[in-house]
């Protein structure tokens, strides 16, 4: 996650936690931290693993969120990584987070009980491995590489016959 909002950090804690969801959560509080930790730390060690999905506050503390994801598409390594733009203000700016290489926007919710279940739909839409349930259990059925991750603009409505 980049966000400068402690309050928003302890949310997606908190969502994990109450939805039994286990991962790997890191916050880097701003721009010149997550730029230090994602981009240049993993082009001297390439053997740490990429994150499952990244959330970012489009609006930083003194700097761009946007910028900060145009860097990370520019990244061959992050550049497939699933990107949310999770602003907590900016309700207009969808079509510059998406075209700034956002896999989807979504406003924060500001009831925590919908920010929770927010948090729990990206975890299981991008972080649950294949095959599995969120308790880790085999599914039925076959797995398709590449159902994880579905063009933004299919986020953002329910699937036909849902």
């Amino acid at each position: 996650m980049i966000d400068s909002s402690p309050e928003a950090a302890d949310l997606v804690r908190f969502a994990l936690w109450k939805g039994n969801l286990r991962c790997s959560f890191h916050v880097y509080s701003d721009a010149a931290t997550a730029r230090r930790c994602l981009l240049q730390q993993r082009r001297r060690t390439s053997d740490s693993p990429l994150p499952s999905l990244i959330l970012l506050e489009s609006d930083l503390d003194g700097a761009d969120g946007l910028e900060v994801l145009r860097e990370l598409r520019a990244d061959p390594d992050l550049a497939g990584v699933p990107v949310v733009a999770f602003p907590s203000y900016d309700m207009e700016g969808e079509d510059a987070a998406l075209a700034a290489g956002a896999t989807e926007y979504m406003p924060k919710p500001v009831d925590a009980e919908r920010y929770a279940r927010c948090i729990a739909e990206f975890y299981r839409r991008w972080c649950q491995p294949q095959g599995q349930d969120a308790d880790g259990a085999p599914v039925s059925g076959k797995a398709h590489p590449g159902d994880w991750m579905r063009p933004a603009a299919q986020w953002r409505k329910p699937p036909v016959g849902n």
